[in-house]
């Protein structure tokens, strides 16, 4: 029988969302996913406001605030003072 391993869940963090953790040097930071989980789940585990986050984006996309995080996706955070395109402005936080 053949063990199947979960790739971690990468997080990039931009801005001042980054400086929020301090000399963490360890970016992208790697969480270890269960099961699919809430993005504001994934918000409140890395203790980051969701008023502070303007763009999250799953594997390159830009998602809304309800999406899903599963294991092995990548995800970006981007904070309020970041410009984003006209195209994304439906899915600010």
């Amino acid at each position: 029988r053949r063990l199947l391993m979960r790739p971690p869940t990468q997080v990039c963090l931009f801005g001042s969302l980054r400086k929020k953790l301090g000399d963490q040097k360890d970016l992208p930071i790697q969480l270890d996913l269960k099961t699919p989980t809430p993005l504001t789940e994934v918000l409140e585990t890395l203790e980051i406001p969701s008023d502070e986050v303007q763009l999250s984006m799953v594997n390159y996309r830009a998602v809304p605030k309800d999406s899903t995080i599963y294991p092995g996706d990548r995800l970006s955070l981007f904070p309020k003072e970041y410009p984003i395109f006209v195209d994304w402005k439906d899915l600010r936080f």
